[in-house]
């Protein structure tokens, strides 16, 4: 089906969140599979205020001088509620880990972790405000970096609607970028995930101030959420640390002036910092900017696996590349050329591909290479037919790119977005090429947001879908 990605006219969704006055769209309801913005005052539960003795009968359920205490003799109900706020607290930093999907594990797997998780922040947020003062106080441990306890701290304050525990989340961001790069690191990811729409105007001083980490620890919150502005984007590529460099590379681009944009993009691509060079050659290829297709296929040319130019290139989706392809598919450039020809997609190339394959001097891993960039094109063969299949998908006419058996398009690229068996690294790519897809034009997704995120974000993107007949007969 031909296709094309229609915007809608207010523009991509963004994360539900409240002002910093507190107005806005914070929740009564509770958090389920994705954060929320919280009212604590209808939510969190008062502080006590009272103790009531517990009488004989219920004392007696606790046995005395066992490794449990009775929680009657060790402090009463604010003590107990500190204990649960921290065994929360940490239960959310151990389960942050979980979000990531295994190698054999489907991209949904992981939502039942991110459930237990977003309970314990409900937990904590209704225990009510001192609790959500213990985590501020916990989150910054003065003797070791614990990048958990950062994490689980920020996304819980990040989840509280109005600005209490503003200065909190600054001063923890600030002292988490400032002295270790894994509690930096964390910080990042737990701002980038949070429903609050007021980040910008917490982050946006950090971007122009004198640590370099700081810099770079805003811009990649803001450039992950697409709340990045256009003229602070330029401004960070043009900064002198890579590191900046690099957050700002995670921005959508697309929506930017194409020409403004692609200086700076292979001025990125130049750089010695093989992440800055990679993630600008993959920008390049997603707004199909000629020059930048230029140089990746000379850096490709020159060293293949760095920095992934030869991927890069065919990302670009040119069929002239082929020729390229097919020399160093021959050569000791072949596993390189071997991936970068599955995502060009050309049948042309699956017969050289097959003799890869074939070849009785490679050992299983390298057949299997070879198998899955077959793979890639032609798809899933009939059982006990594997060759047979990529022989008759290879007499596809020879610049018809082709993805799992099927014409290469938004559609294709949409729905093996939605299937299993993706890490998350190549689902970026695979929203990359279906903003190439879509003429820049696809809502925002990515596939570190939580489960039930990507999941909106992918029938925002199916929603914009509208075939181009249909849109021709209408209305005009």
């Amino acid at each position: 089906m031909n296709s094309a990605l229609v915007m809608p006219a207010a523009g991509p969704a963004a994360p539900t969140g409240a002002s910093r006055a507190g107005a806005g769209a914070a929740s009564r309801r509770l958090m389920i599979d994705q954060p929320r913005l919280l009212d604590l005052g209808a939510v969190g539960a008062p502080a006590p205020s009272l103790r009531v003795p517990a009488q004989p009968g219920w004392r007696g359920a606790w046995p005395s001088g066992g490794e449990a205490p009775s929680p009657f003799e060790a402090g009463g109900t604010a003590a107990f509620r500190r204990r649960a706020a921290e065994e929360c607290l940490d239960l959310v930093a151990v389960l942050r880990a979980y979000r990531a999907p295994q190698p054999d594990e489907h991209w949904r797997t992981p939502i039942d972790s991110e459930r237990r998780l977003l309970a314990q922040v409900n937990a904590i947020i209704g225990l009510g405000a001192e609790a959500l003062d213990q985590v501020a106080a916990l989150a910054i441990d003065p003797d070791l970096p614990d990048p958990g306890r950062v994490f689980a701290a920020l996304l819980v304050l990040g989840c509280v609607a109005g600005d209490r525990w503003w200065p909190a989340m600054q001063r923890i961001f600030e002292a988490a970028v400032s002295r270790h790069p894994e509690e930096g690191a964390h910080a990042v990811e737990a701002l980038s995930l949070s429903p609050r729409t007021d980040l910008p105007e917490l982050l946006s001083p950090w971007l122009g101030h004198e640590s370099p980490a700081l810099r770079a620890a805003a811009a990649r919150v803001l450039a992950f959420r697409w709340e990045l502005p256009e003229r602070a984007w330029e401004t960070a590529m043009r900064d002198a640390a890579p590191a900046v460099v690099a957050a700002a590379l995670g921005a959508p681009a697309h929506q930017f002036d194409p020409g403004r944009c692609e200086p700076l993009l292979l001025a990125a691509a130049h750089s010695p910092v093989e992440p800055v060079a990679r993630a600008a050659l993959r920008l390049g290829a997603a707004l199909r900017l000629p020059a930048m297709h230029g140089q990746a296929t000379r850096m490709a040319t020159r060293d293949p696996g760095w920095a992934d130019a030869l991927t890069a290139m065919a990302m670009h989706g040119h069929p002239g590349d082929a020729v390229l392809l097919r020399a160093m598919l021959r050569n000791a450039d072949r596993w390189q050329a071997a991936r970068a020809a599955g995502v060009l997609g050309l049948p042309a190339l699956i017969p050289d591909l097959l003799a890869l394959h074939d070849d009785p001097l490679r050992n299983d891993e390298e057949r299997q290479l070879a198998a899955q960039a077959l793979a890639t094109i032609a798809g899933p063969a009939p059982e006990g037919d594997s060759a047979g299949w990529w022989r008759r998908v290879a007499q596809a006419p020879g610049d018809l790119r082709v993805r799992g058996g099927r014409p290469l398009g938004a559609g294709v690229l949409l729905a093996r977005l939605r299937g299993p068996g993706w890490s998350r690294a190549v689902r970026q790519d695979q929203y990359l090429e279906l903003v190439a897809a879509s003429r820049g034009q696809a809502p925002r997704f990515s596939p570190f947001d939580f489960v039930a995120a990507q999941e909106a974000s992918l029938q925002r993107i199916a929603d914009a879908m509208v075939p181009r007949d249909a849109r021709a007969d209408g209305p005009h």
